[in-house]
Formats: C-alpha cells, sequence, structure tokens
C-alpha cells in the first residue's frame, strides 16, 4: 500500500493492469487510423467549456489555491488546470524526478474529504498491484491469444500495469496550503474524454473500429476491479 506522508516525504511508486474473454479479436490496428494520428497537437487541447469551480469554495477546509509555476514537494510543477470536482481541482504537472507529466488531484482541506481521500487511496492500491497476480496474467494471456501482435508483445515483455486499464495511482502526500491540510494524489497522465472524442468527430459518429476498442477496454477495467480487486 502506499503510505501517504507530509509534503516532505514523498510515497512509494505504485501501478496497474487488466484483461478477459475477447469479443473483438478480429479487430487490429490497421482498422482505423488512430485520433491522435489524425489530430496531432490539438488531441490534447481541451475544448471544454463548462464554469470552473468558482472563487467561494477557496477558503477554510476547501480547494487549494494553485498557481501556475507552483512546485509542490520540490518536484512537482504545475502547468495548467485540467479540471474540476466537487472535491478536487485536478492539475497537469512535471515530474522533474523522473520528467515525465502527471496529474495531480489536490482534495478540499476538510476533515471529511482527507479521510474520503485516505479510502479512496486504499482502493487505488489494490488496483496498482493485484495486475501482478498470476491469476490476471492468465486472464491477460487468454483475453489476447487470438491477437498475435498482442501476444507477442506479451511475450517479449510480460503482462504490464495497463493491460487493468485503470488509472494508476502513483504517488501521494499530504500538503499544507492557507485553507488547511491538503490530502494529493498523484495518476498518470490519461487522454480526452469520451465526450471529446464524440466532438472531434463532429458528432457525425466515432468510427466503429474504435467504438469497439474503448467498449473493449472498458470492459476489461470493470472485469479488473470487480474480479482482482
Amino acid at each position: 500500500m502506499n503510505k501517504v506522508e507530509d509534503a516532505q516525504t514523498p510515497s512509494k511508486n505504485t501501478a496497474t493492469h487488466s484483461s478477459s474473454h475477447n469479443p473483438y479479436a478480429n479487430v487490429n490496428d490497421d482498422d482505423f487510423n488512430p485520433l491522435r494520428d489524425e489530430l496531432g497537437e490539438s488531441f490534447y487541447e481541451d475544448e471544454d467549456s463548462s464554469e470552473d469551480e468558482g472563487m467561494p469554495d477557496y477558503k477554510i477546509g476547501g480547494y487549494h489555491p494553485i498557481h501556475v509555476g507552483e512546485i509542490l514537494l520540490d518536484r512537482y510543477v504545475i502547468i495548467q488546470k485540467l479540471g474540476w470536482g466537487h472535491f478536487s481541482t485536478v492539475w497537469l504537472t512535471k515530474d522533474l524526478r523522473y520528467n515525465s507529466y502527471v496529474a495531480l488531484k489536490v482534495q478540499k482541506s476538510a476533515q471529511h474529504y482527507v479521510e474520503a481521500a485516505y479510502d479512496e487511496v486504499d482502493i487505488l492500491d489494490q488496483v496498482s498491484t493485484n495486475w501482478k497476480t498470476e491469476q490476471w496474467k492468465d486472464s491477460i494471456k487468454d483475453y489476447y491469444k487470438e491477437d498475435k501482435h498482442l501476444m507477442t508483445r506479451l511475450k517479449k515483455f510480460g503482462v504490464i500495469s495497463e493491460s487493468s486499464h485503470c488509472a494508476q495511482l502513483l504517488n501521494s502526500f499530504i500538503h499544507h496550503g492557507p485553507n488547511g491540510k491538503h490530502f494529493i494524489m498523484v495518476f498518470e497522465i490519461l487522454g480526452v474524454n469520451f465526450l471529446e472524442i464524440i466532438k472531434r468527430y463532429d458528432y457525425k459518429g466515432v468510427p466503429l473500429p474504435l467504438v469497439r476498442r474503448l467498449a473493449k477496454q472498458c470492459l476489461i477495467g470493470l472485469d479488473y476491479i470487480h474480479r482482482m480487486c
């Protein structure tokens, strides 16, 4: 389990992976061009026009006032806001230790939010660990047994955390700010949400091979959570 430390000491990194029976074994990478390749840099643009979280909750017990360029834990450099919710804000961040990009989820500081974050980490620790079990490895190999390309990769690299299709918790720590004590979780960077994919195909329908791939990955993730966690 990831030990949550104060802002002086980072917690241990973790990871995760998943699988199940493959109903789309005949769908392969040649059936369509990846959206990221078609859109180039615009794939990463955020065009969400929803309102921001507003200022009233930036208070004691509420959000932490994050600033672009701020460095947390002498390691995480804030680049831009990715989103927000009732419990937290989420920020694109550069991890100076590994020269990589991550997402920081910064919880509100009220005690019940902090307690909820500890519960969340307990679950995420299982998600980031249980892909290593022999049961899951066997599931993955069975799931992709008709996919020659993926079977070749499995033989070369073995089963890795991405097989779970679940977001990976990489680190967690406590940060003390002007509005109180905030629990911060560090996740791997994810792609755009389903709505953005629909928008980028101009609401005319997402290509069926891509829909199949997305559906398959969602079902694999659910299978992993329900059976292995």
